[in-house]
């Protein structure tokens, strides 16, 4: 999915000198700024709810981290919070991605398909996303209730304890130790390497969907952790990065094929509608062939051997700033 330009990003990565629990809710509350700036900066609906919803990806991958720490029901009530902010204004995002799917398609094939084809198919999905921006642009309450939810989460994360004399919002302090995002780190490790396993079993575009979500919890976490080792730790976020791009590529593509299928009137011509949908699973043969080598690398070992060697780079970076 091509990127949409974003707004200036805080440092979403732990940095020298600071305890893991006001650093991830520093990391936490800049998210939510991030989210909130967005929503108030101006008439483009398109990034506004680009920045809210890769924001909640962010703040959601890093309470994967430490849930065991933070326990299941505060866990639950924050990751259901920013799931409904994002839902409230999925129906958009969802149009947007449609589209793009099929601008990337007719530019993939162009050489071997004639001018204007596809053109009437956008056409049509560009009035529809228009349409479904329109009623929530029409409807101010959608934005307003997005806004709440994202206001009341950044007040809960600001009481956040970093003092364990000094414990509110009845959160449990956050040992600045590795023991606090260990075992959340190898959760996601181990969801996502199984998740890979099964998507290549059934082939169902659901099991790659759920996969890629594995895949980008991964690779925030990976962010955060990034001072541990640059070069290494780093390399592997881009490496999550982009093949979450490639998985949500075959999403996508998946997800046009449903919707053609659902709508066959968004392509009317019955010859056009299915050199669509056969250049869409074309194109997903393509990318999970690419996606089956970098998570084979990826994942290549077990999680008690990813997490064992995350520790010691903790270990060493701890040494280092003692």
């Amino acid at each position: 999915m091509p990127h949409l330009p974003a707004l200036p990003a805080p440092d979403f990565h732990l940095i020298p000198g600071e305890d893991l629990s006001g650093g991830l809710r520093r990391i936490c509350l800049e998210q939510f700024e991030a989210s909130l700036d967005a929503l108030s900066s101006g008439p483009d609906l398109n990034l506004a709810i680009h920045e809210l919803r890769k924001s909640n990806k962010r703040v959601r991958a890093l309470l994967r981290m430490v849930r065991p720490v933070i326990g299941d029901k505060v866990y639950r009530a924050e990751n259901d919070a920013l799931v409904q902010a994002s839902r409230l204004v999925a129906p958009v995002r969802n149009g947007k991605v449609l589209l793009d799917a099929v601008t990337r398609l007719r530019g993939r094939y162009s050489h071997l398909l004639a001018p204007g084809v596809f053109g009437g198919i956008e056409d049509r999905l560009h009035n529809r996303h228009e349409r479904m921006m329109n009623r929530i642009l029409d409807d101010p309450e959608v934005l307003q209730q997005v806004t709440a939810i994202v206001y009341r989460a950044r007040s809960r994360y600001a009481a956040w304890p970093t003092d364990p004399s000094d414990p509110r919002y009845g959160a449990r302090m956050i040992p600045n130790s590795f023991r606090s995002i260990g075992a959340g780190v190898s959760r996601t490790y181990d969801r996502g390497r199984k998740a890979m396993e099964v998507a290549y079993r059934t082939r169902a575009p659901q099991q790659f969907h759920d996969w890629r979500k594995q895949v980008k919890y991964l690779r925030h976490q990976m962010e955060v952790l990034d001072p541990l080792w640059p070069e290494v730790i780093g390399g592997l976020a881009a490496s999550l990065e982009h093949l979450g791009d490639v998985l949500g590529d075959d999403h996508d593509q998946s997800e046009l094929i449903a919707l053609v299928a659902a709508l066959p009137e968004l392509a009317p011509d019955p010859d056009e509608r299915n050199l669509l949908v056969a250049l869409s699973h074309q194109r997903r043969r393509e990318l999970e062939g690419a996606a089956r080598v970098m998570g084979g690398r990826i994942y290549a070992e077990g999680a008690k051997q990813f997490t064992d060697r995350l520790k010691a780079y903790w270990s060493a970076w701890s040494y280092g700033r003692d």
